[in-house]
Formats: C-alpha cells, structure tokens, sequence
C-alpha cells in the first residue's frame, strides 16, 4: 500500500531457515523441558475425539488475523509517512512485507491443520474451495477463503512488480482492505471463541485503528493536491 515506486524485497532464504529453525528449537525446548505438554498434546490428537486440532488452527487463525492487521498498520503509516516519526521508522516497509508473508503462513497452517480434526470432518475440497462446506457456517467460512485467494495475489505482487508496473501493483495492493473486512467477518462470525470479550475486544481495536489511519490517509492526501491557481 506504499506509493513508493523503489519497494525492496526483503524476504530471503535465509529468513526462512532461521524462522524453521526457530520453531525446531523451541519445539525441543518444549519437549525436554516440559514433557507432561507433549503426552498431553499427544492424548489430544491421537484420542478418539481429538480436540488439539481446533485448538491449533483457531490460534493459528488468531495470529494470523493479527499480523494481517499489523501489515495493514504498517502500510498505512508509511502511505501517510507517519513511519519517519518515530526512531525505527525506516523498517516499517520492511516489516510490512514481511508480515504479510507471515500471515500466510499461519493462514495456511489455519486451514490444513483441520484435516486432523474428527468433529466435522473436513475434506481438501472443503477446505480450499469457498463455500463448499455446508456443515459449519459457510457464508463466515467462505468469506474466509475468499479472503486467502485474494490475499496470494496481493502479498505475492511483491515479487512481480518490475514486471507489471507500479500502478498496476498498487491497484492490486488496494485489496489489502478488502482482506482485512473478510477476515474480520470470518473471525467474528466464524469463530467459536467469538464470545470472549478479549478477542471481541481485539476485533474491535483492529477495526478502529484501520478506520482511523485510513480517513487519516484519505484526508492528508486530499490535502497534499495542490488547487489549480487562479486565472
């Protein structure tokens, strides 16, 4: 969402080895240290009425949802060049970018990870395609993958700038909006943990914050057009 036309590409290969590598290591952390966790873990997703699998992909979902906020965030401030007023400022494109390839995996791991669970049964099909599931709200469920096909081409745009031009990119860019209003509805509707005021409250900030840096954006650049001088 930068109107910036000289966007780097920060995401690297070795980025993506030490993101794995760090969830290895505390993977073995958590099962030397804390062994009661992994036989508690591994009654939850072996037994015959697994519950671990939910559990997962709706934390998996959580942290998703916040880090499609913070990229949000993030582009909007360096749109409205509020990134330079503060000392980290200059990192904010970094962190954009890289946020958003985050929140696809995590979005990935929400989705696939209900292949384990038992209770409603989800297929592939189900899974991938919108609204192809009827046994779980699928209106909410579909507005959620509806949001992760256009989410790929957004946040993979990236690397296809040069080619397609800068305003091209940047309409795409736009349907970053679009996701955040998708997967707000799908969180709140179809959510099971809808009813915690925590996790309304955190819908609720997410949503006043975007609202806000946005009318913030539409009205600094009214601002900056300059008017048409006097005959």
């Amino acid at each position: 969402m930068d109107d910036s036309k000289t966007l780097p590409v920060v995401l690297s290969v070795n980025i993506i080895l030490l993101t794995l590598l760090g969830i290895l290591a505390a993977a073995f952390a958590i099962a030397v240290i804390a062994p009661a966790w992994v036989d508690g873990w591994l009654a939850a997703i072996s037994g015959s009425t697994p519950k671990a699998y939910w559990y997962m992909s709706r934390a998996a979902g959580l942290v998703s949802y916040g880090l499609v906020w913070l990229s949000v965030v993030l582009g909007l401030s360096i749109t409205n060049r509020l990134a330079r007023a503060w000392p980290g400022g200059p990192t904010a494109l970094d962190l954009h970018q890289f946020t958003g390839l985050l929140a696809l995996t995590f979005i990935g791991g929400h989705i696939l990870v209900l292949l384990g669970d038992r209770y409603i049964g989800y297929t592939i099909g189900q899974l991938l395609v919108p609204f192809a599931s009827s046994e779980y709200r699928p209106l909410w469920v579909g507005l959620g993958q509806l949001a992760l096909y256009i989410t790929l081409p957004v946040t993979l745009t990236y690397y296809v700038r040069r080619f397609i031009g800068h305003r091209a990119w940047r309409s795409l860019h736009y349907g970053t909006f679009l996701v955040f209003v998708l997967v707000t509805l799908h969180g709140l509707l179809a959510g099971t943990d809808n009813g915690n005021p925590l996790i309304l409250g955190m819908y609720g900030l997410a949503a006043v914050s975007v609202s806000l840096l946005t009318l913030y954006r539409i009205l600094h650049r009214h601002r900056a057009v300059p008017r048409p001088a006097r005959a």
